[in-house]
């Protein structure tokens, strides 16, 4: 499997070749669709080939362009976790320029953990992971073979208090599902 980074802007967005297409993980800040079409293609990266979406969580720079993304063909795969946050999320988000709420419609559910619900859903082997630390509703994609997509979640040392006890559970849960390299939302790739 290969990987892309289609990111604009500050934020890196993750194309993974998945040999029956790609799989997407985050998207850009509202109003950036056009930004974001023109990164696909100076990437080599055909739109029409991406399957799904994972935002990593609702934050606008990873998730402000989903309804564009899903109103082009490409499925959302949300985290159990993530679902019941949708509404909220799209309260929250309407506030910035641009943004089109993410429609609750069409969506993929996985149960977070589950390697078997996962695989099913993207034909990809792996897991997706509830990893809170950076917000209640983050989740990280670990890809056998590829490593952890983990969008903003930070060492245990960046944070204080419970956000601190969670990211530390939240990376033991990464290096136990197997990943070794690590592809943040922010800054380069590196390794546990």
């Amino acid at each position: 499997m290969n990987v892309v980074n289609v990111g604009y802007r500050s934020v890196n967005c993750y194309a993974v070749e998945t040999g029956a297409g790609y799989l997407l993980i985050d998207v850009g800040m509202p109003g950036t669709y056009g930004e974001f079409s023109v990164a696909l293609r100076s990437k080599s990266v055909p739109l029409a080939e991406i399957r799904l979406l994972v935002v990593t969580h609702f934050h606008p720079d990873h998730c402000g362009i989903a309804q564009k993304v899903k109103e082009a063909g490409v499925v959302l795969l949300l985290g159990d976790v993530q679902a019941p946050r949708l509404a909220e999320a799209n309260r929250w988000l309407a506030k910035f320029p641009g943004y089109a709420p993410i429609s609750p419609d069409g969506n993929v559910i996985v149960p977070a953990g589950s390697r078997a619900a996962w695989k099913s859903a993207t034909g990809v082997g792996g897991v997706l992971l509830h990893t809170p630390g950076h917000s209640d509703d983050s989740v990280s994609v670990v890809v056998d073979g590829l490593g952890a997509f983990v969008g903003d979640l930070r060492p245990p040392e960046a944070y204080a208090g419970e956000a601190a006890r969670s990211a530390a559970e939240s990376w033991e849960k990464i290096g136990a599902a197997g990943a070794r390299t690590v592809y943040p939302a922010h800054g380069p790739v590196f390794g546990i």
